[in-house]
């Protein structure tokens, strides 16, 4: 087993001294990007009353939403909806009844546009091409041959928490 060479991290106040060229490289490749992107200024920054996004946490390879939490508040109603990040896809969460929520790839399976939820209809509508989905996922009307993939969710009514398998 190899061992892993120690950094000497110089005290504080000394400079430089004892820093290796990686990592002064590394400070000014930091400096060089936050002056080519620019810092936000107050123009650019949301207002503090401003609605965020809802609120998901991982636990453990799943992924919760504490339907408590005000930011997702639209899942306490039935026919409500949420976008949520995942690892590796972006999941719509829909409330469909007072104890069941389902969660399905947001992502239109024909070329990638977000679908959007119809409570009307009660579906699933790719709003690029017309592709329409069900709420299982499959596929109602083409373009879009291939169905939404669906996740596995599990409700705590108690706890009002909803996990989605990952």
């Amino acid at each position: 087993m190899q061992s892993m060479p120690l950094r000497v991290v110089p005290p504080a106040g000394t400079g430089c001294a004892g820093c290796s060229r990686r990592i002064v490289l590394q400070g000014f490749a930091a400096t060089a990007a936050s002056l080519l992107v620019g810092c936000p200024d107050e123009r650019e920054l949301p207002p503090p009353d401003a609605p965020r996004d809802p609120v998901s946490t991982m636990c453990g390879s799943n992924l919760c939403l504490d339907l408590a939490d005000p930011l997702n508040a639209a899942l306490t109603a039935i026919d409500g909806a949420v976008t949520v990040q995942a690892p590796h896809d972006l999941v719509l969460v829909v409330r469909t009844s007072s104890n069941t929520l389902v969660a399905l790839s947001e992502i239109c399976t024909h070329q990638g546009c977000n679908v959007r939820y119809d409570p009307v209809a009660k579906v699933l509508n790719c709003p690029c091409h017309g592709s329409r989905f069900s709420m299982a996922g499959t596929v109602i009307r083409g373009p879009a041959s291939s169905p939404l993939k669906k996740y596995t969710t599990q409700f705590d009514q108690a706890m009002n928490l909803l996990t989605i398998m990952l």
